[in-house]
């Protein structure tokens, strides 16, 4: 076969310098860990680094007979329409549909369950390059608003979004700093909660997407649609853990919060009534 004659040719890997000079020390242990610099994707000797090892990966792809044949065995088995399990809000309904090779499934509605569905919101368009996905969503409970958190180049921060479900317009409402979240409508739908973190400075933003330290201070707001997300209410913000992964969502009377807490795989729930 043509992959194993590729193979057979010595490959010249790049080197992986080893900084011995980094060392923690852990209840009295020394620890070393020699290819740290390797996680800072910013660098200039990382980014040399990932791109000798492009070149050896493409070296051997490019003359890999077979590529073409799987890639079409791939396309073909993927490329056949798709549904998802279909919802009601209010009086419409709501589900995605995949056609066959998009990239992202595409939100339709339908005002009943006879006629044909039409697109909502469709992720596909939102880049030239189909890197933005519908990350999380919610429609309002009488089916007016649409809220939607968007994620680019597959990082955890998203910015959320309103959508107006009768005529498709996009609101003002944007909010930013947003990650691991839900989102859940009030029964007015005045607003909606949902969970961000604390803004980061203004010299760690232009690492967003791609900065690989942990966050802090996971908080849980109310969004009052129609305002600037500055006045947005704090509801809930512990500062003696700052580790904790907040969510919270409404019961269907709209009158109990649950609000869950995620430490590791631990998982805690409690129950607030207004």
């Amino acid at each position: 076969m043509g992959s194993e004659r590729v193979v057979k040719k010595p490959l010249q890997y790049p080197i992986a310098r080893r900084d011995e000079s980094v060392v923690d020390n852990y209840h009295g242990v020394a620890i070393s860990d020699p290819y740290r610099w390797i996680e800072d994707p910013d660098s200039e000797e990382v980014k040399e680094f990932v791109a000798n090892q492009m070149k050896v990966t493409e070296s051997v792809l490019r003359n890999c007979n077979s590529r073409n044949r799987l890639r079409d065995k791939l396309t073909k088995s993927y490329d056949y329409p798709r549904y998802g399990c279909p919802f009601q809000k209010g009086n419409k309904y709501f589900y995605f549909h995949n056609p066959g090779l998009r990239s992202h499934p595409i939100l339709y509605i339908q005002d009943s369950l006879d006629e044909e569905g039409e697109v909502l919101l469709d992720p596909n368009g939102l880049s030239e390059d189909g890197t933005v996905a519908l990350r999380v969503f919610e429609v309002s409970h009488d089916a007016k608003y649409l809220a939607y958190g968007l994620s680019s180049s597959g990082s955890d921060w998203l910015t959320l979004q309103v959508m107006n479900v009768d005529d498709k317009t996009v609101q003002p409402d944007k909010l930013s700093w947003v990650k691991f979240t839900s989102i859940s409508w009030t029964h007015d739908t005045k607003g909606f909660f949902y969970c961000r973190f604390p803004a980061p400075k203004e010299t760690e933003k232009k690492d967003v997407g791609t900065e690989v330290n942990v966050n802090y201070n996971h908080q849980l707001y109310y969004h009052l649609l129609g305002t600037k997300q500055s006045q947005d209410i704090l509801c809930w913000n512990d500062h003696e853990n700052p580790t904790h992964i907040l969510e919270a969502r409404l019961a269907d009377d709209g009158k109990v919060a649950i609000r869950s807490l995620l430490l590791g795989r631990l998982q805690c729930t409690e129950f607030y009534r207004a």
